[in-house]
């Protein structure tokens, strides 16, 4: 069996592929599975934070002035975040919306 702090780097550089697929995912359908995050979404995408992708980029305390002051609320969908290998305060370079999103911006 593999030492413990081997399977966590194993798990860190795993994470760091340069184009993780949950960052295309949108914001409500990302967070449809925890019921208590769903107005938090809402409120995301209200701002402009479509994606995931978008999502990441927030600090944690920008997450729970969103969340109407809930620091509970941002931390757990930190906790989510982190189940995918991500994390708040990210720097994504080169990560752009899906083309599909891009244009519907364009319509409104």
């Amino acid at each position: 069996m593999a030492a413990p702090a081997l399977l966590h780097d194993t798990d860190w550089v795993g994470s760091c592929e340069p184009h993780n697929p949950v960052l295309d995912l949108d914001i409500l359908s990302f967070c449809v599975r925890s019921p208590h995050l769903v107005e938090l979404a809402f409120t995301l995408a209200d701002h402009g934070h479509t994606h995931v992708g978008h999502v990441v980029r927030l600090t944690e305390f920008t997450l729970a002035d969103l969340a109407n002051g809930d620091p509970g609320l941002a931390r757990d969908l930190r906790l989510r975040l982190q189940k995918c290998g991500l994390d708040t305060a990210m720097v994504l370079e080169g990560w752009s919306a899906p083309a599909n999103e891009v244009a519907a911006d364009t319509l409104d």
